[in-house]
């Protein structure tokens, strides 16, 4: 069996369903484009390329689908319903959009039956319904792996005021296609009474979100023990339900309210929690650090607090002012107190006509008293 997954794998390469790929490949080198152009409007110099980013994002996705194809083999997945199942996963399209908050796998299977309902067809049977949900908590698992693996790619800063108050966070995006191979019955034609094919199936997936009260690292372990943890609901649920079918459509409005829960889950945890990247007169916090800097390779993150600035305490002003782009050669001298609690001393050398490549928060009572006095 293992052996026809990994042939539909590869014959997936080559078939016409390729230019799903390609055509989505466009549309993640232009997100990349954009990234990449804000990034270096707020940084300074660029980053990889995007092409190169594209290619990581396919090569993730593709990994992804191929894990999800094996598991599905491992768990015995096959489906009677072709037309179905590839609707309700090609609607995940969208998640490439600007609709993606209303992608929700749950709702997508609910749709589909209650058309078929209406049309007065023959239902999904109880085992393809089954089959569909644990396939779904397969590929929420997958994704949250994905998420955790790709690391801190799609995380672009933002700083906001509010209530009198200057907050840095980040602007989350990452999207990714999961192109797989599923076990497919047919029934007619067939000697032996049904014969199963594995058959091309795409997905797509995407996580936009605004962080305000978690650090990078562990904004990403939130996210993907969210995915893991509905997944593992999905999967259980679908599981115990297998062993009594008659309760086999209790899960349609059940999992819908579970995929719900991952979001809403991260909600409540944004509005209990306090910002995080928030300066005072006495550090100043680092919002973002370019990764090919000086101040990266000397070991300054996203978080680190600076306490001192070429041995001066640092201000707003003074910071921005000594940080920023310059046409001349300068030595660069900080102080910094990491994540973790731990004193940093970093000394590093800043070209002519190039930025340190740190992006920082303003302390709110200084960044307001500056704008008063300018105005």
């Amino acid at each position: 069996m293992y052996e026809e997954i990994l042939l539909g794998f590869i014959k997936m390469f080559a078939s016409p369903q390729m230019l799903i790929l390609l055509m989505v490949s466009v549309v993640f080198y232009v997100e990349e484009t954009k990234e990449a152009s804000l990034r270096k409007l707020v940084l300074g110099d660029g980053e990889s390329s995007p092409l190169v980013f594209t290619f990581y994002r396919l090569m993730w996705g593709i990994l992804g689908g191929a894990l999800i194809s094996i598991l599905a083999g491992v768990f015995h997945i096959g489906f009677y319903a072709y037309l179905e199942v590839q609707i309700i996963f090609m609607l995940t399209v969208f998640a490439l959009s600007r609709f993606s908050r209303y992608v929700n796998l749950g709702i997508h299977i609910v749709g589909v039956f209650l058309l078929k309902y209406l049309l007065q067809e023959n239902l999904l049977s109880s085992l393809d319904l089954i089959h569909m949900y644990l396939l779904v908590g397969i590929s929420l698992m997958v994704q949250g792996l994905l998420i955790l693996l790709e690391g801190e790619k799609g995380y672009l800063p933002v700083i906001l005021s509010r209530d009198q108050e200057i907050r840095g966070g980040f602007q989350v995006k990452k999207s990714f296609m999961l192109p797989g191979v599923l076990g497919f019955y047919a029934t007619a034609g067939t000697i032996l009474g049904r014969a199963l094919f594995f058959l091309p199936l795409f997905q797509f997936f995407s996580l936009r979100e605004t962080v305000m009260t978690f650090s990078k690292k562990q904004s990403l372990q939130v996210f993907s023990g969210l995915k893991i943890l509905v997944g593992s609901l999905v999967l259980l649920s679908a599981y115990v339900v297998s062993f009594f079918m008659e309760w086999t459509y209790l899960l349609l409005p059940l999992v819908p309210m579970i995929l719900f829960l991952e979001k809403g889950v991260y909600r409540l945890l944004e509005r209990r929690r306090k910002p995080y990247f928030i300066s005072t007169e006495e550090e100043i916090v680092v919002l973002e650090v370019h990764t090919k800097s000086k101040a990266y390779e000397e070991g300054l993150r996203s978080g680190d607090r600076l306490v001192e600035v070429d041995g001066r305490k640092p201000t707003y002003k003074s910071v921005v002012a000594f940080l920023g782009t310059l046409s001349y050669e300068r030595p660069v001298s900080l102080k910094a107190r990491g994540e973790d609690g731990q004193a940093k001393e970093l000394s590093f050398l800043i070209k002519p006509g190039t930025s340190t490549g740190i992006l920082v928060v303003p302390p709110s009572g200084e960044f307001f008293k500056m704008k008063a006095e300018s105005s």
